[in-house]
């Protein structure tokens, strides 16, 4: 098994959890909803809406989209866009998905705050 710089996962207490909801829930309303712009008739994928996710130890950030086209294989699909990952007391690490799928870590050991604020910055995750 190949060794990675990542630290083991950590655990987030139910509250913790609901308060990062909050806090991600949030940030999506302030900084990414207000940019979505209702797309041109003839685009065959636009954007439909944003949500947020916790999963276990790790913060997704996931794009809809909408497949209107007669032949699309399911009216909507979703993608995770960004990744934060918890380690501990306000220490998290920032992902952007790439093209291939994989992620590209952006951010160690970064307060919330300061994963926001990349997101908001960062052409990774361009609105």
């Amino acid at each position: 098994m190949a060794r990675t710089d990542t630290p083991p996962r950590c655990k987030l207490s139910k509250w913790e959890k609901q308060r990062l909801q909050q806090q991600a829930e949030q940030f999506l309303a302030e900084v990414y909803k207000p940019a979505i712009k209702p797309p041109p008739r003839t685009l065959i994928q636009l954007h439909r809406g944003l949500l947020d996710q916790v999963h276990g130890a790790y913060l997704q950030f996931i794009a809809k989209y909408a497949c209107p086209g007669p032949n699309a294989l399911s009216p909507f699909f979703e993608i995770a866009f960004a990744r934060l990952g918890y380690f501990g007391p306000d220490s998290w690490n920032i992902w952007a998905r790439r093209h291939n799928d994989q992620w590209l870590v952006l951010g160690s050991r970064m307060t919330l705050r300061e994963c926001f604020d990349e997101m908001r910055t960062n052409p990774w995750f361009e609105r």
